[in-house]
This record gives structure tokens, sequence and C-alpha cells, in this order.
């Protein structure tokens, strides 16, 4: 049995369901994704089902030949993470075909198909007068946030992950059969998808909860470098500040570009009321700054999310992340770390490289509990915690060893998937507890271990 068998047999499902090599077709998916490093994996071929029964009709199709095939499960195609979504020289199963966002204004709930784009669903969100969680560029889909990694949102202090905010899922497993997992069916599936990854099936659909939501006011602003440590200090005051404004957000960065030859540091600010509010005031006064690059504004929550990502390059890109305390001298220390792992660096050809504080609030691990619970092994006695990222981006292959070795030293402890590296092992870091319930949903839905075997990837589970 072989690859070529497996094309085959979807063949006979429908010839117009397999994207061969050396088409045009092929070459226009295979450019659609973020990062070169999943660009150059090159699959054998990409099948493009157009339902959610196509796509059991493929799964049945190929599972006989599992073990001398691998497949990649792709929606959009923009998590910078080499393999999660692509495969070299075997299949790709690409939702792109599988479009579409409905929204019931009476259950409150958006329904978006998983090939979606998420610049689509703000639109008809914002058209009804609503908000829903979801990524901060509009470029990316849904998979990325709501299934493989948690999913940070500009509401996601008051609202909890993207993930929690997911009501449903219809996924496609092994066996062919497509189910509902939700709050009262397949519950412990439900529970698994919101932050297990690609391990349990493929999901062909996301139903979303929606709110009322006019327009927010953020943006973004850049200042220098002597100003950092005290966006530090007011980072963690935030954080531990009782009662503090959850309709807000914040991401405080310190960035390098060659083209620049030096640091500058941003803040991505918004709050979801249509003003300026006060909890926002160190990050956004801060003297001296570039007005000339302030885009501060009251704007929608499409334009703010075309704004997030515009003009950014699509080349090699690494991204490797730690979670730590909400604490001065420990966020200081990684910014120590980011400096001298820049110094390594530098002989980068067209090098970005940037350290992101996202912060995890202790409102987000109880918004978590309060809709259902998630696989993320996070409690609110955890927090206040901070997602550090470190974002690498450079144009030539003769650098990826230099990369990769500066990376695989920046992180430890807890891990966010959607910013996790290949070395990383971000589902183990949720705990032993969270694992072993996700290994027993595992065997429960995937009893012959098909997504553990034949599924690609670097987040599988232990067994």
């Amino acid at each position: 049995m072989s690859v070529s068998e497996a094309i085959e047999a979807v063949k006979k499902i429908s010839g117009g369901l397999v994207i061969l090599r050396g088409s045009e077709q092929y070459d226009k998916i295979t450019g659609s994704y973020f990062s070169e490093l999943e660009r150059e994996l090159k699959p054998e071929c990409f099948l493009v089902p157009n339902s959610a029964s196509q796509v059991a009709d493929i799964v049945k199709a190929i599972k006989p030949f599992a073990l001398l095939s691998k497949v990649a499960i792709c929606g959009f195609g923009q998590q910078a993470t080499p393999a999660v979504a692509n495969v070299r020289d075997s299949l790709t199963i690409h939702l792109r075909n599988l479009r579409g966002v409905k929204i019931d204004m009476e259950r409150k709930i958006a329904s978006v198909a998983a090939g979606e784009q998420m610049g689509n669903v703000y639109e008809a969100v914002n058209a009804a007068g609503l908000g829903v969680m979801g990524n901060r560029h509009s470029n990316g889909g849904i998979g990325g946030d709501a299934l493989q990694g948690w999913g940070l949102s500009y509401f996601s202090y008051a609202r909890g992950f993207v993930c929690d905010n997911v009501v449903n899922y219809e996924i496609v497993l092994s066996s062919g059969e497509i189910v509902n997992a939700n709050a009262e069916s397949n519950s412990d599936l439900w529970i698994a998808l919101k932050g297990g990854g690609n391990n349990f099936g493929i999901v062909t659909r996301f139903d979303l909860s929606v709110f009322e939501q006019g327009q927010l006011w953020g943006g973004k602003l850049f200042y220098f470098q002597p100003s950092f440590n005290g966006q530090i200090q007011a980072l963690v005051y935030y954080l531990r500040r009782p009662k503090a404004d959850v309709d807000i957000h914040i991401c405080v960065s310190l960035g390098y570009a060659a083209a620049l030859g030096d640091i500058m540091c941003m803040n991505d600010v918004f709050c979801t009321r249509p003003e300026k509010p006060k909890a926002l005031e160190p990050f956004v006064d801060i003297q001296p700054q570039i007005d000339q690059m302030k885009t501060l504004r009251v704007d929608s929550l499409k334009g703010f999310t075309d704004e997030a990502f515009s003009g950014a390059l699509s080349n090699r890109v690494v991204k490797t992340s730690t979670t730590v305390k909400a604490d001065t001298r420990i966020l200081e220390y990684s910014v120590e770390t980011y400096r001298a792992s820049l110094e390594k660096l530098r002989g980068v050809g067209n090098l970005l490289f940037s350290m992101t504080f996202e912060p995890l609030a202790v409102s987000m691990m109880e918004q978590s509990i309060a809709r259902g619970g998630n696989s993320l092994g996070l409690k609110p006695s955890n927090g206040p915690l901070v997602v550090v990222l470190f974002y690498t981006s450079w144009d030539n292959s003769n650098d990826d060893g230099v990369v990769y070795n500066v990376n695989k030293n920046l992180s430890t402890n807890y891990r966010y998937l959607n910013y996790a590296s290949t070395h990383q092992n971000p589902i183990g870091s949720y705990g032993s507890e969270s694992m072993m319930q996700l290994q027993a949903v595992s065997s429960k839905y995937d009893p012959e271990g098909f997504f553990q075997t034949a599924g690609t990837g670097p987040f599988k589970l232990s067994t």
C-alpha cells in the first residue's frame, strides 16, 4: 500500500477532490500558507472536500493506508509551526472549500465553516451589531485558535480564551462518523477539543457564541527602549490589581528589524468600549513616542484586525513561547534573555526578532470554568500569568540552524500551543491530569489511533 493507492481511493469518490503536483491550483494552495516553512513541504497532493460528508468519505477512503501514508489537516494555513498543517510527499486534507458564516440571532451563535477566513466572520457579525471571539488578524482562520491552541482575542479578559467560546464542534471521527461535541452531547470530546489540537478528528464547523458589540478604541503606538521597564511594571500592576477593567486588551513588545538596525518598542492596546479607558493610560501616555506611527482610534473589530498583520512578510517564521508568573523580575529577566539571543542572531539576513508579553488575567481562567472547562490545565490560582512570545522571521534557509538553536534555549514551563515550536511539548505542559483525560478521549473516539499514527503535526498525545 502507498500514498498513490490512497490517492486513487479518493479519486473513486470524485476526481475533483484531488489536486496534484504540477497544477496551477496546487501552486495556488501552496502559496496560501503563511510561512515558507510550511510552503516548502510540498505534499503529494491536496485533498479538497466541499462538505463535511466529503471529509468523512475521504477519511474512510484513506484509512486503510494509514501505516504507509501521513495525513495533514489544514483549515486556512496561517499558523507558523512547520508541519502543523502540511506534510512532505504525502496527503494534506485542505478545508479551504468549507466556507460560510451563519448567524443565529435567537441563539446568539455564529456557525463558522472550518475553512473560513476570520475577516469574513468579522464582517458578518459587525453587520449584525455583534462581536465574536477570534484571532486578532483578519487573514487567519478559526481552527488555530478554537482547536489547535487556546486562542487569544481582544475580548479575552472578559470572555476567556477563544476555545472557551466554542459551544459546539461538528467533527468527523476516524470511523467517518460525523458527530457534534458540546456541553450536552459528547461533552468529554468537547472539552478535549478546547486546546487538544488535531488529535481527535477533523473539525468541519465551529459554533461560536456571539454578543452585542459596537465599535472599539485602540491601536498601536511605538516608543523607545528606556521606557520599557516602566511598561513591565505597569503590566504587572494591572494584572495584580483587584477588580481590574476586563474590557481592555494589552500586548507589550520589543522588536528588532534588520532594516532599522535597532530595537523598537510597541504597545498594542484595545478597549471594547469606543473610548480611551483609564486602565490603558500607562500604556498609551508614554513619552517620548513616535507620533507619526501611532494608530490609536475608534474603529470596528474588522478594521482593527485588518491592521494587525498588514504588510507582514511571509518568509521563514518560528514562534517559541513560555508562560510565566506576572512578576516584574521574571519579565525583566526575559528581556535580558531576548537581548542575549538577539546578539547570536545578528548575522541572520533580513532578521525580524521580537518578544511580546501577552497577559493571561485571572478573569480569563475564571471564564474558562464558567463556560464549561477546557483541556488547558489552567486554574485561577495559577494566575495571573504572562505568555512570553519570541517571534523570529528570516529569509535564507542557510540560517535555519542558527535560528533553531537560539529558539531551543528560549523557553521552559507552560507553553501556548499556537506559539509553540516543534521542539516543544505544549500539550504535555498542561499537566498529567489533563494529559490522561486527553488520552482517554482519544482512545474512546479514535480507538485505532488513526489521528495519532497517520495524523501529522508535532503536538501529538504520548501513548
